[in-house]
């Protein structure tokens, strides 16, 4: 072979490789699908942020009003505009926003906050533990997929999101 094909071919073997980090890091095809639907360049994905309970059981609020898998909602929804919509598409769709192969934490998931994304066929709802930095990904009710995370820009964005919840700008 003539060095300039092996340069080539090197080349493209790194650049295939390069390509495919960054969704590889994901080996359920239902977690996949959920990742893709929360995409920012998914443009018919709609993208709503709310508030949920995040009291230990027999703490938080009656459960007279509205839920989420089990989760009691405390706010309204609200639509996240463009900007806020395209952060949180990055921080998803980075591989190093995860801990994988962490040890799991003594701690019992209480998410204080949940994204929705919804599609024509599909929706994916995203329940985020700030206790125990933990990740929940649910496909059309289902959990598809969860992992622990280390991204403070997360808990930043969340943080703009809810500027009045005294909890959130504690976190």
């Amino acid at each position: 072979m003539k060095k300039d094909n092996i340069a080539q071919l090197t080349i493209f073997t790194f650049l295939l490789v390069l390509s495919s980090c960054k969704s590889s890091h994901w080996k359920n095809e239902d977690m996949k699908r959920a990742i893709s639907i929360t995409s920012f360049k998914n443009l018919n994905t709609t993208c709503e942020v709310l508030r949920v309970d995040d009291s230990y059981p027999g703490e938080g609020k009656t459960k007279d009003g509205h839920s989420l898998h089990g989760y009691e909602i405390i706010s309204t929804v609200v639509a996240l505009n463009s900007a806020s919509r395209k952060e949180l598409s990055s921080i998803i769709e980075d591989h190093h926003t995860y801990l994988r192969n962490a040890i799991p934490m003594d701690c019992l998931f209480r998410p204080g906050v949940a994204f929705r994304f919804s599609d024509q066929q599909n929706q994916v709802d995203l329940l985020v533990c700030f206790s125990c930095n933990e990740l929940r990904y649910y496909l059309d009710g289902k959990v598809v997929g969860q992992s622990y995370f280390k991204s403070q820009n997360l808990r930043s964005l969340v943080q703009q999101l809810f500027p009045e919840d005294e909890k959130i700008q504690k976190l």
